[in-house]
C-alpha cells in the first residue's frame, strides 16, 4: 500500500478526537489520539514532524501533563523534508533546484528527485546528463497536467495522487523504505501552490522570481509557456481561467505566438506566486533572482536558513551555467514596448522592496538595455519546427523540405548590415541612441503612427525590414506588408511573421499591382492618422519614426522627412535633404519639379493629407512616388526636415530602375512634369530651366525633345500651360505608345496655335 493510502484512517481517528474534545468527552479524545498514532503504527509508516507536532498539541490541549502518553509511540519518526522549487519559465529554478540537491546529498539524506514532473520522468539532482527525450516524457504528468486546472487552490482527484507522487512516494531506490526529503522543481506549478499546501501544510516552496524580460526571452529560445510541443495548446484554457477569476483578457486576442500572451501568463503566474508568499510566509520563500545577482552570498544565506540545511557547497558550482544559455535576444523593441505594465510592475513589487528604488531603476534599466541592438534570433518557441515529432522531422530532412520558420532562421544575410552602417555613421553610442523613446505621450500627441512594407520577390531582405520596423525606439502602432504577388518565398516568411507580432498585418495580393496600388492599398488598410512607407529591400534607421514624429508633433497639414543613408557596392553615404526644410508646400513643389537636390523619401505624413492629395495614381510604375510628392507639396502646409542621422536606408546594390529602356524614363519625365504645370505656379522664366534639370541624361530622347518643344512654344506665344497639362493627364493620352504620344502633343500645339490665330 502507498503511503498516501494510509491518510485517511490517521486524519479520521484525527477528527474524532477534536470532536470529543469539543463535546467534552477527554476520555474519548485521548484514545481516539492513541488510535491514530496505532493506525500509523500498524501500517508501518512513520509521521512526518508536523502530523507529530499536531498529536502533541492535541493531547496538551486535552490532557495537560500527560504529553508523555505519545513518546513511546513507534511512529515518531524525525522530520521528513518536503521542498518545492517553482517558477515562471527559465527563471532561476534548475539553478536553485541544484543547489539544494547539493545540500540533501551532502547532509547524507535519501532523497526523491522530481524535475519537471509535468513534463519529464526525471529524477535525478541535476538537469544536465538527461537526454529530455520521448523516453522520458511523463505520461503521467502530462495527463495531470492537462486535467487539471492551471489555477488549483484545494484538492483535485487526478491532483492529488499527482502531488503525493512528488512528495509522500516510497524512496525512489528502495521502495520499502521512506525518503528522507523530497525536492521538486516545476515550472508548470506556479498556479497550483495552494493545492501543494493544502496537501502537504509542512511543505517547503522556493519561488523563483525573474524579470520579464529575461524570463520571456529565454523561453522564446527553448520552448513555449503553453506546452503546445507536447499537448494540447495551454492557450484557450489559459484564457477561460483568467476570464473567470476577472482578469482583463483583452489583450489574448492576439496572434498566438505574439508576446502579448507571454506577457499575460507571466503577470498571472507571478501574481499568484507573489499572493501565495504573502498568505503563507512560513513556507514560501521568493527567491528574487536580480537579489541573487546583486547580493550572492547573502541569498543563499537567506535560502539555507529556509530550507534548514546548512554547508558550504551551496556556494560552489555557480559560475557555471544550469542550463542551455541563451545569447541571442528575441525580442523586438515592439516586443520591449509591449512588456513595459509587466517591467513596471516588477520593479515596483519586487525589485523596489528588495533592492531599493535607485538600484531597482538601475537595474531594470541595465535589462532593458541589453536587449537593443544585440544579435536578434527568431523565437522557436511554438514555431512549426518546434511541434514536429521525430518521424517529421527525420522526413523533412531526408526530404529535404523546409518550414515557415526555417524560412526565417535559415534567411540568407541581408546584403545592408544594419549594425554596421550604425557603426560607421552614427556619432555616438549606438546603445544610447537605441534606447526606447521617452516622452512617448508628448511625442505622439494622441495620434497613433502606421507604417506600409512593399514586397515583391523580397524573400532575403523583407523579413529584416520587418524587424526595422518593429526595432523602432518609438515603435509604430500598426505595420502592414502588402506582398505584391511574390513568387518567391516571400508570403511564406511574411505568413510567419504575421503570427508573431500584434502590430502586424500581412495583405497577400492576388495579382500584381505594382508598387502604387500596393501601397495604396497599404495606406488604406491602416488604422493610423499618420503613416510611413518602405520598400522591402530597404531598411530603417532604428530612431526615424521616434524623430519624424517629433518634427510632426501632431500637424496634420505638414510633412516629416529625414537624411537618406545609401548603401551602395562598396560605400555608403548619408544623402541630405535639408535643402527641402522649413518650406512651404508651394515652395517645396517647385523644388520637386526640377528634381534637385535630393527629393526626401519614404516620407511620414497624415493620412488625411495623403487622401486630400489623391493618393497615388495606380497607373504610374515610373516615378510614381515623384507624381505623388508633387501633388503632395501643392496640398501641405509645410514639409520639416527631422533631427536624426538618417531616416531610410537605402539599398542601391541592386541597378533598379536603371533596367528600363531610356525612352520610357524620357516618357513618364516628361509627362509627369508638363501636368504637373496645372497644380501650382512656377514663373515663366524658370520652367524651361527646371525642365531641363529634371530631364538630366534622358534629354535627347525623342519624346523628351517634343515635349521641351511644346513648352517652348506655349511660353513663348503665352498659352494656357494649365491646358497643356490637361492635355498630357487625359486617359488617353496617358494610354499611347511613346510615338502616338509625341505626335499627339504635335497635334495639340497646332491646334492651340490655330485657335490664337483665329481668336
Amino acid at each position: 500500500m502507498a503511503l498516501s493510502d494510509r491518510k485517511m484512517p490517521f486524519w479520521d481517528a484525527v477528527t474524532a478526537a477534536q470532536e470529543h474534545a469539543l463535546s467534552g468527552d477527554k476520555d474519548r479524545a485521548i484514545n481516539a489520539l492513541l488510535a491514530a498514532r496505532r493506525e500509523a503504527a500498524e501500517s508501518g509508516g512513520d509521521l512526518s514532524e508536523e502530523r507529530t507536532a499536531l498529536l502533541r498539541a492535541l493531547i496538551r490541549t486535552i490532557a495537560p501533563g500527560h504529553e508523555d502518553l505519545l513518546e513511546d509511540a513507534p511512529n515518531m519518526a524525525p522530520a521528513v523534508q518536503r521542498i518545492a522549487v517553482s517558477g515562471i519559465g527559465r527563471s532561476g529554478t534548475t539553478l536553485i533546484y541544484q543547489q539544494i540537491a547539493k545540500l540533501l546529498l551532502l547532509a547524507d539524506r535519501r532523497v526523491n528527485f522530481r524535475y519537471e514532473p509535468y513534463l519529464w520522468n526525471i529524477r535525478s539532482p541535476e538537469a544536465k546528463g538527461n537526454p529530455f527525450d520521448m523516453s522520458q516524457l511523463h505520461h503521467f504528468g502530462l495527463m495531470v497536467h492537462t486535467g487539471v486546472p492551471l489555477f488549483l487552490e484545494g484538492g483535485h482527484p487526478l491532483h492529488d495522487p499527482f502531488v503525493d507522487h512528488l512528495f509522500d512516494a516510497p524512496w525512489d531506490r528502495d521502495p520499502q523504505q521512506a525518503p528522507d526529503a523530497h525536492l521538486t522543481k516545476v515550472i508548470r506549478g506556479s498556479g497550483r501552490l495552494r493545492s501543494y499546501l493544502a496537501r502537504f501544510p509542512d511543505l517547503r516552496i522556493v519561488a523563483c522570481l525573474r524579470n520579464p524580460v529575461d524570463t520571456i526571452n529565454s523561453s522564446l529560445g527553448m520552448f513555449s509557456f503553453f506546452g503546445e510541443e507536447f499537448h494540447p495548446d495551454d492557450r484557450p484554457r489559459f484564457r477561460d481561467e483568467l476570464a473567470a477569476r476577472g482578469a482583463d483578457v483583452t489583450r489574448l486576442g492576439q496572434p498566438d505566438l505574439s508576446v502579448e500572451w507571454y506577457a499575460q501568463w507571466w503577470q498571472a503566474f507571478t501574481e499568484e506566486t507573489l499572493a501565495v508568499a504573502q498568505d503563507y510566509p512560513e513556507n514560501v520563500f521568493p527567491f528574487c533572482y536580480e537579489a541573487f545577482q546583486e547580493k550572492p552570498e547573502a541569498m543563499l544565506e537567506a535560502l539555507m536558513d529556509f530550507v534548514g540545511l546548512r554547508n558550504l557547497g551551496m556556494f560552489m558550482g555557480l559560475s557555471k551555467p544550469a542550463g542551455p544559455t541563451i545569447k541571442a535576444t528575441s525580442l523586438t523593441q515592439h516586443d520591449i514596448r509591449v512588456l513595459g505594465p509587466q517591467i513596471d510592475y516588477y520593479t515596483d513589487q519586487v525589485l523596489v522592496p528588495r533592492l531599493g528604488a535607485q538600484a531597482a531603476l538601475a537595474r531594470t534599466d541595465k535589462t532593458v538595455s541589453r536587449y537593443l541592438g544585440g544579435r536578434f534570433s527568431f523565437p522557436i518557441a511554438g514555431s512549426d519546427l518546434g511541434r514536429k515529432c521525430p518521424i517529421q522531422l527525420r522526413g523533412m530532412m531526408l526530404n529535404g523540405a523546409g518550414s515557415p520558420f526555417l524560412s526565417l532562421a535559415k534567411r540568407p544575410a541581408n546584403p545592408v548590415d544594419l549594425a554596421e552602417m550604425i557603426a560607421q555613421h552614427h556619432k555616438g553610442d549606438p546603445a544610447e541612441m537605441r534606447k526606447p523613446a521617452e516622452s512617448v505621450a508628448r511625442i505622439k500627441g494622441g495620434k497613433r503612427f502606421g507604417a506600409v512594407i512593399t514586397c515583391h520577390n523580397n524573400q532575403n531582405t523583407v523579413a529584416d525590414a520587418v524587424l526595422s520596423c518593429l526595432n523602432q525606439t518609438l515603435p509604430f502602432d500598426e505595420i502592414v506588408v502588402v506582398d505584391d504577388k511574390s513568387t518567391d518565398n516571400s508570403r511564406q516568411i511574411l505568413a510567419e511573421l504575421e503570427t508573431r507580432y500584434s502590430n502586424l498585418r500581412v495583405l497577400a495580393l492576388p495579382s500584381n499591382l505594382g508598387p502604387s496600388g500596393a501601397r495604396d492599398l497599404g495606406i488604406r488598410a491602416l488604422t493610423t492618422e499618420f503613416f510611413t512607407q518602405l520598400d522591402g529591400d530597404d531598411l530603417y534607421w532604428p530612431s526615424k519614426n521616434a524623430q519624424e514624429a517629433t518634427a510632426l508633433a501632431g500637424d496634420e497639414s505638414a510633412v516629416a522627412f529625414s537624411d537618406i543613408l545609401v548603401v551602395r557596392p562598396g560605400q555608403s553615404h548619408v544623402q541630405s535633404v535639408a535643402a527641402y526644410d522649413g518650406r512651404t508646400g508651394a515652395e517645396a513643389w517647385t523644388a520637386l519639379m526640377a528634381r534637385t537636390p535630393q527629393i526626401p523619401r519614404d516620407m511620414t505624413l497624415s493620412r488625411k493629407l495623403y487622401f486630400e492629395a489623391g493618393g497615388y495614381d495606380m497607373t504610374r510604375h515610373l516615378y510614381e512616388d515623384w507624381e505623388f510628392k508633387l501633388r503632395l507639396a501643392a496640398r501641405s502646409r509645410a514639409w520639416i526636415r527631422a533631427q536624426g542621422t538618417a531616416g531610410t536606408v537605402y539599398n542601391r546594390l541592386s541597378p533598379g530602375l536603371s533596367g528600363v529602356e531610356d525612352g520610357l524614363h524620357a516618357r513618364a519625365l516628361s509627362q509627369i512634369f508638363l501636368s504637373g504645370l496645372g497644380q501650382a505656379y512656377l514663373p515663366k522664366e524658370a520652367i524651361l530651366q527646371s525642365y531641363d534639370a529634371m530631364i538630366g541624361r534622358f534629354a535627347d530622347r525623342n519624346v523628351a525633345v517634343r515635349s521641351r518643344q511644346a513648352l517652348e512654344t506655349f511660353i513663348a506665344r503665352g498659352l494656357d500651360l494649365v491646358r497643356l497639362a490637361e492635355h498630357v493627364s487625359r486617359r488617353d493620352t496617358c494610354a499611347m505608345d511613346n510615338m502616338d504620344y509625341a505626335a499627339s502633343l504635335d497635334k495639340f500645339v497646332a491646334e492651340n496655335l490655330r485657335e490664337e490665330v483665329s481668336a
